[in-house]
């Protein structure tokens, strides 16, 4: 799937209006995307350039039955060959012993695949998608749901939540990632706040960065990569060397980046350009302790600055007033985007009493965003008495910190139970303020500034356990979880426009999870799981107060007295199965969300002078636990390995999705869609070719627009040059075929223009990579 952003506010960075109705949406119509299944896996190359087993191949083998499955086929691949995963029971295991639907992406694909931007990252996973464009907000949705329904854990570590609009992250995107520093990313798909509490609605997505471990051989003392490459969807070129050492016990690693490009463009090119320039910085430090033990530092830069052309926000009502004496001299928008996080980590092997392993770890976060626009009118308008040279700044400043201390352990008790177990505290502090200034030939006529909403701070703590239970001869493995949250959101003892406090929010949430896989014979395996979430509510919404007025008509938003956390509850079903060469895996699942917030109107008068004349009307909204959906669907996967170089890969994922109250369709579901492809891997050439397809979506509302089904080529190859030298090519959208993805305009009028929105036509990607 082709990124794409949830509404176009103009092609530069983001300027939209903050409010209820600055996304054009209706209280009812969220942001969203969805898809399917577990598509396919890249193959991995080994250090010594022999191919593996494709992941998640091997995954849905190991998951549909113990190592036996295998017998009767082609040599097993070892444990070493699956990833080990942290998105399940908060401890690395093998993916084949997961119950329950995950995805997982890996380094070799990022780079076989040609993966630049975290909105790229899903595009073969149509289960997973990202909402907005390289260099915009952009979020993260799971089965249809996202936003802050998401939970994402870097390194354990909580990352930054977003901010817009309605909830919908519009201004504020989520997951500053540089995709050069990950080892693999870990999508649990359903609700799962047993395991991280608050926020895992939808789902989790867990991103690994890499090691120093990952780039020395054994016994090597220096290794590393100098990577450079191409990108044609955004005409952007990168840099980015990586350096590993080792002394004794001691490990460091050094990873940097940098990124030069441009706007990601539609198929008529018709976006207006904006420049993008980003860099990161990567530091790990490992003390190992003796066996596995050991003590690590990092340090997680990345910076992103883009520069447009535009100041929609500042002009939006002067554009078309030049016939009246307003003209636009200047203007532009400059947004900066920074996050930097720091973490400590003990991790422990050697069993004790209470544990035999043990993970603890103290960190921080920092997410800011700074947005400043600027525009210069010369005004020559008699007809309103204005004659002046008008300079006008907006600047709007988000930031939030989070600061956290983790832990985790687990124990096996005997041959039946092995018990997880840990407690999480965490703090963030979250602001937003605009900065308005205007200046009239050196004099100022406005300087202010606004929060918002006032500066806060959301206190966490959580208790979690669960128990691995392996019954009935090791054919069956019942994993339940619990989970203990307790949350307070403090608005700091700020006060409203009224002069009354806001109100200090304080609830407690207790999550369940169950989860079951029975091995039915050496071919077929069945799993269920229920899984609970739940998310804070979310303090943008709750302690917003706003007010937009114009000639005739004001809204306002009020601040929120008590809310209750948004809540879900999903039922999933799967069987998977391998016979000889062909593999499969299935799921059917069922979420139901209830309690999200939404804009409730909650007055309405018409406003009369005091002669009597009238003088506007007024509406008053509060967001308010007033909403519940549904959304299920079906997710199909199969792979063929028709030889050892050659195999053949499909998904296919259909969802369903309504607003319980109205009966509405969900603007966040995606058509009937998937992927079908094949794949050649020799001992240096590696090639995959991949059509993306979906269905024409006509599950619509009333007067909202459809789109037609569409289906598009990408191709990929990558070359051992030397031992030490690769390349990898990728021509996205092969035969340059006009196509709109449905999430690109879902909920937009049915006579819309939408070829705004349409996906890039052909573009040419490269990277050249030298090891040593």
């Amino acid at each position: 799937m082709i990124p794409r952003s949830c509404a176009e506010f103009g092609s530069g960075p983001q300027q939209v209006t903050e409010g209820l109705l600055g996304t054009g949406l209706t209280p009812g119509q969220r942001g969203g995307h969805c898809a399917g299944a577990p598509p396919w896996q890249a193959q991995k190359q080994r250090k010594d350039n022999t191919m593996q087993l494709r992941p998640l191949a091997a995954a849905f083998l190991g998951l549909a039955s113990s190592s036996n499955l295998f017998a009767e086929t082609a040599p097993a691949p070892s444990a070493d060959d699956l990833e080990l995963i942290v998105v399940s029971g908060r401890a690395e295991k093998p993916l084949k012993d997961v119950t329950g639907s995950i995805s997982v992406v890996t380094s070799d694909e990022i780079e076989q695949l040609q993966l630049n931007d975290m909105n790229q990252l899903f595009q073969y996973e149509p289960g997973v998608d990202v909402t907005g464009v390289v260099g915009g907000a952009q979020n993260i949705l799971v089965r249809g749901m996202g936003g802050d329904r998401v939970l994402i854990i870097k390194d354990g570590m909580r990352v930054n939540e977003g901010y817009g609009a309605n909830g919908l992250n519009d201004i504020v995107g989520r997951g500053f990632i540089e995709v050069d520093t990950l080892k693999q990313v870990e999508v649990a798909k359903g609700a799962a706040s047993s395991l991280y509490g608050s926020d895992a609605l939808a789902g989790i997505v867990v991103f690994v960065t890499k090691d120093a471990s990952d780039y020395l051989e054994d016994g090597a003392q220096f290794g590393g990569t100098l990577k450079t490459g191409y990108t044609g969807i955004t005409h952007q070129t990168h840099l980015s060397p990586t350096l590993a050492h080792r002394a004794g016990n001691f490990e460091q690693l050094l990873q940097m980046a940098y990124r030069d490009g441009e706007e990601q463009q539609n198929y008529h090119e018709t976006r207006i350009p904006f420049q993008i320039e980003s860099e990161s910085l990567l530091y790990k430090a490992r003390y190992n302790l003796g066996g596995e033990d050991f003590i690590g530092f990092s340090i997680d830069h990345w910076q992103q600055e883009t520069e447009g052309g535009r100041a929609n926000g500042l002009l939006s009502n002067f554009r078309h007033l030049a016939s009246f004496g307003y003209n636009i001299v200047e203007e532009h928008t400059v947004s900066n985007r920074e996050t930097r996080a720091y973490q400590l980590r003990y991790h422990s092997a050697t069993p004790t009493g209470v544990y035999d392993q043990l993970n603890i770890s103290l960190y921080r976060n920092e997410s800011e965003q700074e947005d400043e626009q600027y525009a210069r009118l010369d005004i020559n308008a008699p007809q309103f008495g204005v004659f002046e040279i008008r300079d006008m700044w907006e600047t709007g400043l988000y930031r939030q910190d989070t600061l956290g201390l983790l832990s985790n352990a687990s124990i096996t008790l005997n041959d039946t139970h092995t018990l997880g177990y840990g407690l999480d505290l965490e703090r963030t502090e979250s602001r937003r303020t605009v900065h308005q200034y205007r200046e009239v030939e050196t004099t100022t006529t406005r300087d202010l500034t606004t929060d918002k909403f006032p500066q806060n701070e959301v206190s966490r703590a959580g208790l979690f356990l669960n128990d691995e239970m392996t019954l009935a001869a090791d054919r069956l493995t019942i994993t339940p979880g619990l989970r203990y949250d307790w949350y307070d959101m403090d608005p700091g003892g700020a006060l409203k426009s009224d002069g009354t406090p806001y109100t200090t929010i304080e609830e407690s949430n207790l999550s369940l999870n169950l989860g079951a896989l029975y091995r039915i014979n050496t071919h077929l395996s069945a799993f269920a799981q229920y899984g609970q979430g739940f998310r804070v509510p979310a303090y943008d919404l709750a302690y917003i107060e706003h007010e937009q007025r114009f000639s005739d008509y004001i809204y306002q938003i009020l601040p929120a007295d008590d809310l209750a956390p948004e809540t879900s509850d999903t039922f999933e079903l799967g069987l998977r199965g391998h016979w000889g060469s062909l593999t499969f895996s299935s799921a059917a699942f069922y979420t139901k969300y209830d309690d999200f917030l939404q804009a409730a109107l909650v007055h309405s008068e018409r406003i009369f002078d005091d002669a009597g004349n009238f003088s506007h009307d007024l509406d008053q909204y509060q967001y308010q636990n007033i909403e519940s959906v549904t959304i299920k669907g079906v997710e199909l996967a199969a792979s063929w390995s028709l030889s050892a170089a050659i195999e053949l890969f499909a998904n296919a994922s259909y969802q369903h999705g309504k607003d319980d109250a109205t009966g509405d369709y969900l603007t966040s579901i995606s058509p009937l869609s998937g992927v079908v492809g094949a794949s050649y891997s020799g001992t240096r050439l590696s090639s995959q070719l991949l059509l993306r397809w979906a269905n024409r979506m006509h599950l619509v509302n009333d007067n909202e627009t459809e789109t037609a089904g569409f289906g598009t080529v990408d191709w990929v190859m990558g070359y051992q040059l030397l031992d030490q030298l690769s390349v990898n090519l990728a021509v996205n959208n092969l035969f340059d075929k006009y196509y709109v993805p449905y999430l690109n305009v879902a909920g937009r009028d049915a006579v819309s223009d939408l070829s705004v929105n349409a996906a890039p036509g052909r573009t040419f990607s490269a990277s050249l990579r030298y090891t040593f």
